[in-house]
């Protein structure tokens, strides 16, 4: 475990224990399974963590209690509290999940049951409600150790440029006011269009990196974002207008890594999803690993969101290389010499979509082209396109 890691751990444990939660001794006793009501008005299978007296006032006075909860077979980013009069005694549903991920994959991967546990009770609250970030208002999906003074809030205003986070509207006008940056504190070193890209060092800009950290964990739930930044350079991705360069999602990546990461961290901002920016970022790191000459791979353990990006993208590069090497003999370490995808992950990408096939005693690479545009179709949108000639960026070096 990284000095960061054990740092943050120490930060959660104290943070969560600001919870207003009370003695509770009613029918819905934290750990029981219930019924709730959720915000598309369905009644689901839920769990309940824990009970706190009413946030907000209502007509109703018997009304007293707001339950928080974890929706059964969904990801903790739905997870929320919910009125008692959206709670009512659990009984047989027909189970539909909506949020189940598009691959299934282990989101705990790299965690023991032990640290498991410990991980999911130090953060089992969401603390922060909503962010506002430049025109955007956005509701949070995760616990983040925010300083004590900003726990427990409805609302946290952030800077878009510098990360400044403030517990009023007005604090964030006065910085407003006063902040001099437009874009990320460090190199642009992709720019195509309205798309930019700025590298930043994370022992440059150690404030702007431990905000960005702060941030990125209401919306990343497995990853040890921890305050220690400085092994770390970040990758910025933003949409450029007339008024600065908006902050639109980043990855982080280690400046050495023993393990052959290419990709420590990865975020898009809920606000900017679907405009194939998660599969932009997945790109550009793998671009970099090319220009060093390092095949890499993600850090684990991946969110659903994050296994599904990687899955389509790994999918994608592999389907490309068979139908440009169609009737020639190839095997799955030229396809990882082409892509700079590690080999474990190209063979499980082939074992599940059934391109890895044995056949009189061996294993083949079924190359159908028919069957590989069909694959094709399956696999999700491609993405906004990395063009290699647009990226200026050299790789770091270090003495032996």
């Amino acid at each position: 475990m990284r000095k960061g890691q054990k740092k943050e751990e120490k930060i959660r444990e104290k943070k969560i224990s600001t919870k207003i939660t009370i003695e509770y001794n009613g029918p819905h006793q934290p750990g029981t399974l219930i019924l709730a009501q959720n915000k598309r008005d369905e009644w689901k299978d839920a769990k309940v963590i824990d009970v706190r007296e009413a946030k907000k006032a209502t007509s109703h006075s018997e009304q007293m209690l707001d339950f928080y909860v974890h929706y059964e077979g969904t990801n903790r980013r739905w997870d929320e509290w919910v009125p008692e009069n959206r709670v009512k005694a659990w009984e047989p549903t027909e189970k539909v999940h909506h949020n189940e991920p598009v691959i299934e994959h282990d989101e705990h991967e790299g965690f023991d049951e032990k640290n498991l546990a410990k991980h999911e009770e130090c953060t089992k609250f969401k603390t922060i409600e909503f962010i506002e970030i430049g025109k955007y208002r956005c509701e949070t999906w995760y616990f983040s150790p925010f300083p004590e003074e900003f726990q427990n809030i409805d609302t946290l205003y952030i800077c878009e440029f510098c990360f400044s986070f403030y517990k009023h509207n007005t604090e964030l006008q006065r910085h407003n006011q006063k902040c001099t940056l437009l874009h990320p504190p460090g190199n642009e070193i992709y720019r195509d269009r309205e798309v930019s890209v700025f590298e930043v060092d994370g022992i440059r800009n150690m404030s702007y990196c431990e905000n960005l950290c702060f941030l990125s964990k209401l919306f990343l739930d497995h990853k040890n974002l921890g305050v220690d930044v400085e092994p770390f350079m970040f990758y910025i991705l933003t949409e450029v207008d007339e008024y600065g360069c908006h902050f639109a999602g980043y990855f982080s990546k280690e400046k050495r890594s023993k393990e052959g990461y290419n990709l420590s961290c990865i975020l898009v901002m809920p606000y900017m999803q679907r405009k194939g920016f998660g599969r932009f970022l997945i790109s550009v790191s793998y671009e970099l690993a090319k220009r060093e000459g390092l095949v890499g791979t993600p850090e684990r353990p991946l969110s659903d969101l994050g296994y599904a990006s990687y899955f389509n993208y790994w999918a994608s590069e592999i389907i490309d290389v068979l139908q440009s090497h169609q009737g020639q003999l190839l095997s799955i370490n030229d396809i990882t010499n082409i892509t700079f995808i590690r080999q474990i992950d190209a063979l499980e990408v082939l074992e599940k979509l059934n391109i890895i096939r044995y056949s009189q005693g061996n294993h083949i690479l079924y190359a159908n082209n028919d069957y590989l545009e069909q694959l094709k179709r399956t696999t999700g949108k491609s993405g906004r396109a990395v063009y290699p000639e647009k990226l200026h960026w050299t790789p770091l070096r270090f003495p032996n």
